[in-house]
């Protein structure tokens, strides 16, 4: 299956109907990435192969280590073309300090016997500015673009153990599409792919195949979108940290219908 490098064919002992079948099936490469950044290891983790520079600029963004494309002064595979590894280097007068603000985000201190999930949210939004309200959406538009992300999913026919997640501009151009075997990674690549292309400023909208946890309303509220939706519902820190933010989820975008759990103003729901 050399269109799908990213899959693998094994032979697998199927029980179906009361029988014993002996048959092919595909399922999805998974592999682990390092991220370098000048020189010193700072994430690993796991992914579908493919897109690795999007995702390890996403995944930067994500954690607070750059604001921009801008900060980047250069990012590459490993010298021997090692697509498991990606070397990123920032310009110097963001790489110290980012790092060291970043890791205190990831680790926090708490001075009390334990954390709860009102910490974290206030540790989260002192990072994240408050959205600004400019999208008015009718909700049948949302569902086709959940639509469009189905469509242009081709990895999880193949398997059905994929994620994705698409972003959008408000009048639903597609600015980024990604497909990966865990949601997060499917975000930050579709995040890093807008910010290669500078296009920032006209994303508004996430579309996700998956629930939308409280990582995933972190990375869109950081982003800057207006309206995060999702096939599955949202939890309550991801609810917590939207009505803070002022992000508007929707939840059980699929089959003609859709939940909005925070900032209803954007959404147009017909009677």
């Amino acid at each position: 299956m050399e269109e799908f490098p990213w899959v693998a064919k094994i032979n697998i002992l199927k029980f179906l109907n009361g029988e014993r079948i002996e048959t092919e099936d595909v399922v999805i490469r998974e592999e682990p990435l390092e991220i370098f950044i000048d020189g010193e290891q700072f994430f690993l983790t796991m992914r579908m192969p493919g897109e690795e520079i999007p995702l390890a600029l996403g995944l930067c963004f994500s954690e607070g280590i750059i604001e921009s494309i801008d900060d980047v002064m250069g990012i590459n595979y490993c010298g021997d073309m090692n697509q498991n590894r990606v070397n990123m280097y920032l310009k110097g007068e963001v790489s110290g300090k980012n790092r060291q603000d970043s890791l205190k985000r990831r680790f926090p201190v708490y001075s009390s016997c334990a954390i709860c999930g009102s910490d974290i949210i206030d540790g989260v939004s002192r990072d994240i500015k408050r959205i600004e309200e400019r999208i008015r959406i009718d909700i049948r538009n949302l569902i086709s673009f959940q639509k469009t992300l189905l469509e242009k999913q081709e990895v999880f026919p193949l398997t059905g153990g994929t994620h994705a997640a698409g972003i959008f501009t408000p009048t639903g151009s597609l600015l980024a599409f990604s497909e990966d075997v865990g949601r997060h990674n499917a975000l930050d690549k579709a995040i890093g792919k807008v910010l290669l292309n500078k296009k920032r400023v006209e994303a508004g909208i996430i579309v996700l195949s998956s629930r939308i946890s409280f990582e995933m309303a972190q990375k869109a509220a950081r982003f800057g979108v207006e309206i995060l939706c999702g096939v599955s519902p949202p939890t309550s820190l991801a609810i917590e940290l939207a009505r803070r933010s002022n992000l508007t989820i929707v939840g059980f975008l699929r089959n003609h219908r859709g939940n909005v759990y925070t900032c209803p103003e954007r959404i147009i729901i017909p009677s």
